[in-house]
């Protein structure tokens, strides 16, 4: 063979090893962006359902208590012919208006079965101790404080506004919750007044004389049990 055929086929040889070299460059490039592509899309899909289980959380509270603004609330006060809408009546209520983590089976008899109806568990109020409900006899909070839970009406009797974002404390006689606008707040047991519409900031004056000469109205609470489980039980009067 001349000098001249064998660089010839050493050219052609060199020229094929590129080619396969540059095809599987190509090829291994191509797997790696799809596997990339892959996890982008797993990601987003990931984040997407974390925003949809956030909507529909968001979704329930908005519709077990809408957040309302003073435009709403005065449009409210002032709708009636006399500038005054007349107060809600007090559900019907009872002492019993929270259960301990007794960890008690429920009775066993057929009017004990049928009295109460399933809520909620109390692991559901451990991230946010006051979860809405959303039932078919109307809206209400389940409400966890200490080794306690209570079921109450969704909104204030003051102003109607959402207690979903109630502040809890503890009041004289045990669990209390307050509401943010006005700073009414209830005995959580009993649905009593503790505090009506105080006037300790520049708001709360403005809605404090709005309700000056108004009848404290108590909040609704009902009965809770808890199982074995921890399902909590309620029932309405």
């Amino acid at each position: 063979m001349t000098r001249g055929a064998a660089r010839e086929r050493d050219a052609t040889a060199t020229t094929a090893t590129m080619a396969r070299a540059t095809a599987t460059a190509r090829a291994t490039a191509l797997a790696a962006a799809r596997a990339r592509g892959d996890a982008t899309r797993r990601a987003r899909a990931t984040r997407a359902n974390a925003r949809g289980d956030g909507r529909r959380q968001r979704a329930v509270d908005a519709r077990a208590g809408k957040r309302r603004g003073i435009g709403d609330i005065l449009d409210d006060e002032f709708s009636a012919g006399d500038g005054k809408k007349s107060e809600k009546k007090r559900a019907g209520g009872s002492r019993d208006g929270g259960a301990q983590f007794e960890r008690r089976p429920m009775g066993t008899t057929s009017s004990a079965r049928d009295k109460w109806i399933k809520v909620g568990n109390v692991s559901e109020l451990e991230e946010k101790p006051i979860k809405a409900l959303l039932l078919a006899n109307g809206n209400f909070c389940m409400v966890k404080y200490g080794s306690m839970v209570f079921i109450t009406a969704c909104n204030s009797t003051a102003y109607q506004y959402p207690l979903i974002d109630g502040e809890l404390f503890e009041g004289p006689s045990g669990a209390a919750i307050r509401v943010p606008l006005d700073g009414t707040e209830y005995d959580l047991a009993t649905g009593e007044v503790i505090t009506w519409c105080p006037q300790n900031n520049m708001m709360r004056k403005f809605l404090g004389g709005l309700k000056k000469a108004a009848t404290p109205v108590p909040l609704a609470v009902y009965p809770t049990k808890i199982d074995s489980e921890g399902d909590v039980f309620t029932y309405f009067i």
